[in-house]
């Protein structure tokens, strides 16, 4: 199963939140406010945020009041982006985009009859996760707000309604498999 990490997770619902607030032309806000509204771990938002920073999908001001932003508009913010950063590059096998791993060479390389078909899927998996943006996911939200607060007692997510995975669908629409 494909699987995202709960970093993942929470940098999406932070990212959400940031993209309302891009959208209200608001102020930086702080990792402890982001962290407060949807009962995240401190400690760990903020490395999220940190990396989010270092992958230039944010930017932060220091200070009174300062905080985390979107870097630039959520428009040409990509979910490729968002997940490399968290995770790495998105990889479904070792051949998968044809860059040698040092010392993880596959015995069936040569004769591999998925090769091709995995090559493919991962060119697909890639191209779907860059064309879709934050701003796409925003307005997704919006535009599904009745539905899913009508579906919101048959949430995929076996937690409290308040979890960061429930927070995402309601805000997005966007239900993420969470892996370790």
């Amino acid at each position: 199963m494909l699987s995202l990490t709960r970093k993942t997770d929470y940098a999406l619902v932070a990212l959400s939140y940031l993209t309302g607030r891009y959208a209200e032309s608001a102020e930086p806000v702080s990792a402890k406010q982001i962290a407060q509204t949807f009962g995240l771990p401190l400690p760990l938002l903020m490395n999220i945020l940190k990396e989010l920073v270092r992958a230039k999908v944010l930017s932060s001001t220091r200070g009174i009041n300062g905080g985390y932003e979107l870097a630039t508009e959520p428009g040409r913010i990509s979910l490729l982006e968002v997940v490399t950063a968290m995770e790495g590059p998105v990889r479904l096998a070792q051949c998968a985009d044809g860059l040698p791993i040092v010392g993880q060479g596959c015995n069936l390389s040569d004769d591999c009859p998925i090769q091709r078909p995995i090559r493919s899927l991962h060119r697909r998996i890639n191209q779907f996760l860059e064309d879709v943006t934050l701003k796409e996911l925003w307005e997704d939200r919006l535009d599904n707000t009745t539905s899913h607060d009508t579906a919101k007692n048959n949430n995929p997510c076996a937690c409290s309604s308040t979890h960061p995975t429930a927070e995402m669908i309601k805000l997005t629409g966007v239900t993420i498999n969470q892996g370790a």
